[in-house]
């Protein structure tokens, strides 16, 4: 009969619990939010996504989190944000970020841009990477420059320079320049990258890589 009692006092404690467990939570200064981590941002600083939040003064770690995560994934610049708990007074906010592919020239002024050439708002004096400079936001440059990071990340990081020339758009690298047409396929830089290894094991200079054709590659240079 004791342990049947016992049993059943377990029982509508639990229940007490599911009914008012979080209410009775929510009123302990214990679990009040002291302290706000931000994972995953690069660009953007943690002062600017905690802000964003607003969290309300004596907030508790176990208040409804769907209104913070709205406002983090309405900071410009971020695409995805969740926020999680850690006990006893800490809010997690993981955030992932547009990504930058060149910084571009606008209004006199250095920007970052991303793999469509839009303007990002993050502060270009703090990149988390050397990225190539372009001479204006452009869709078609940051196509290619995005591609070519995804496929061919070394040959990315040699790009000094970018530009479009009408239909075409023109890569600097320290050793020359190369060519693509706007719209380029992943096969074209690959074709063009083994060309040019074809050259460096061959001790063979060049001055310009065009692979604005298909299925072909044309050097040109006092070495080629």
């Amino acid at each position: 009969m004791k342990r049947i009692l016992l049993v059943s006092g377990g029982a509508v404690a639990l229940l007490l619990l599911g009914v008012g467990g979080f209410k009775l939570l929510k009123s302990l200064s214990f679990f009040s939010v002291q302290r706000v981590e931000v994972v995953g941002a690069r660009y953007l600083t943690p002062a600017t996504i905690t802000r964003a939040l607003v969290v309300p003064k004596g907030a508790s770690l176990f208040d409804d989190l769907d209104p913070l995560e709205r406002r983090a994934r309405l900071v410009p610049g971020v695409l995805e944000a969740s926020i999680s708990r850690r006990l006893p007074g800490t809010l997690r906010v993981t955030v992932r970020e547009a990504v930058p592919v060149a910084l571009a020239e606008r209004g006199g002024r250095l920007v970052l841009v991303d793999h469509a050439g839009r303007v990002l708002p993050f502060d270009p004096t703090r990149p988390a990477e050397d990225l190539p400079l372009a001479a204006e936001p452009d869709s078609a440059v940051a196509g290619l420059l995005a591609r070519m990071r995804e496929i061919e990340p070394d040959l990315f990081a040699r790009v000094e320079r970018a530009a479009r020339l009408r239909r075409d758009v023109v890569l600097d690298l320290a050793v020359g320049r190369l060519w693509f047409r706007a719209g380029a396929s992943s096969e074209d830089i690959r074709n063009l990258l083994l060309v040019a290894d074809y050259l460096r094991r061959n001790g063979r200079s060049w001055r310009e890589l065009d692979a604005r054709f298909a299925s072909r590659v044309i050097v040109r240079g006092a070495g080629a």
